[in-house]
C-alpha cells in the first residue's frame, strides 16, 4: 500500500479558517500578486527550477521545507492560503503529493486541478523507474504505484521539469512568453555546460556499486553510470532492521562494495555499523536544496556529485 503524506482531515477546519482570512488580505498583497505570477511548488527542487524559468516575473513558494522528508509532509493552513492565491501549482506528479489535490480542492480553484491551465505535472516526458512488478500489499512498504518520483535529482530530467514549467507559464501568462522562453533556454544551456564536468568527476566510477538509505538517488545513479547495489531500508519507507543490516553487511563483504551515501534527512547510526563491519566509507549527501550549504539546483547537483565521488573513491 502506498504510504500517503500525513494529511489529517481534522485540519480541514483550520484550512477553512485560513481560506476565510484570504478575503481580508490587504491591497498590498493584491498589488504584489498582480505584478508577478504566484507559483506554489510542492518541493524545493521544483521551486528552484520554476524560479529559473520564471525569473523576476514570478514569485515561488515551496510547501515542503528544506531537508524534510517529502513523504511525510503535513500541509499547514498558511500553505492552503498560498495555493488559493497561486496561478500555477508545480508538482512532481506520479501520485507523490496526493495532499496537494486536497489543498487545491479546498480552494475551489479548478484551474489548479489536473487538466487545468495552472496545473503542472513535472513528470511528463520522464522515463519512469521503479514501477511495481508485484502486487502491492501493506507489507510492500512505501511503494509508488506510478514509479519512483525522485527524478528531480537527475540533471537531464531537470530540463524536462523546466519544459513542463514553461508550458504552464505560457498558459497562464502568455504576455511574458518571450522572457520565459529565454530563461528556459538559458537554464538548459547551463545544464548542458555543467554536465560534462559532472560526468568527468564520476567517470572513473562507472559501473561501481553504491548503497543508499532510501531509493531517492536512483535516477541520479543511473544517469552517471553507477550501480544501485542496495538500501539500508529493507523496503521503501520501512526503517532498517538488525536482520536486514546484517544481511546487507554480509553481501557487501562478499561483493566488495565499499561506498555508502546517506541522504541528509536520515540517521547515520546504521551507516556507522556498516562502515565498522565492512570498511566501507559513508558520506552524507544533501536530500534537498537548502541542506549542507546548497542554495540552488546547480549547487545541489555539485554537492551530490562530490558526495558520490567521495564515497566511491574510498
Amino acid at each position: 500500500m502506498q504510504k500517503q503524506s500525513l494529511f489529517k482531515w481534522k485540519n480541514v477546519g483550520r484550512w477553512v479558517t485560513a481560506l476565510a482570512l484570504i478575503a481580508s488580505m490587504g491591497a498590498l498583497d493584491a498589488a504584489r500578486a498582480a505584478a508577478v505570477v504566484p507559483i506554489v511548488a510542492t518541493i524545493p527542487e521544483l521551486a528552484a527550477i520554476a524560479k529559473e524559468v520564471g525569473g523576476n516575473k514570478v514569485s515561488v513558494y515551496s510547501v515542503a521545507r528544506p531537508n524534510r522528508d517529502y513523504h511525510t509532509i503535513e500541509p499547514r493552513p498558511s500553505d492552503v492560503s498560498r495555493v488559493a492565491q497561486a496561478k500555477l501549482v508545480v508538482r512532481t506528479g506520479m501520485q507523490f503529493e496526493m495532499w496537494m489535490d486536497s489543498m487545491a480542492n479546498a480552494t475551489g480553484n479548478v484551474n489548479l486541478t489536473p487538466g487545468g491551465p495552472g496545473y503542472v505535472n513535472c513528470s511528463l516526458g520522464i522515463k519512469r523507474e521503479g514501477m511495481p512488478t508485484t502486487q502491492i500489499t501493506g507489507a510492500s512498504g512505501d511503494i509508488h504505484i506510478d514509479g519512483n518520483p525522485h527524478f528531480y535529482y537527475d540533471p537531464i530530467y531537470a530540463k524536462f521539469i523546466a519544459r513542463n514549467v514553461l508550458k504552464g507559464l505560457l498558459r497562464v501568462d502568455p504576455a511574458n512568453a518571450e522572457t520565459y522562453r529565454a530563461n528556459y533556454t538559458h537554464f538548459n544551456a547551463e545544464i548542458d555546460r555543467r554536465m560534462p564536468g559532472w560526468q568527468k568527476e564520476l567517470a572513473p566510477y562507472i559501473g561501481k556499486s553504491v548503497v543508499t538509505y532510501h531509493e531517492n538517488f536512483a535516477y541520479f545513479i543511473r544517469r552517471f553510470g553507477l550501480r544501485e547495489y542496495g538500501h539500508l531500508e529493507p523496503k521503501p519507507g520501512i526503517p532498517p532492521s538488525a536482520a536486514h543490516i546484517n544481511a546487507l553487511i554480509q553481501n557487501m563483504k562478499r561483493d566488495g562494495v565499499r561506498a555508502v551515501v546517506i541522504e541528509s534527512i536520515y540517521p547515520t547510526r546504521f551507516a556507522d555499523v556498516i562502515s565498522q563491519q565492512t570498511g566501507a566509507k559513508y558520506v552524507v549527501a544533501p536530500y534537498s536544496i537548502g541542506a549542507l550549504g546548497t542554495t540552488d539546483y546547480f549547487s545541489l547537483i555539485d554537492k551530490l556529485v562530490s558526495s558520490f565521488k567521495q564515497a566511491l573513491s574510498h
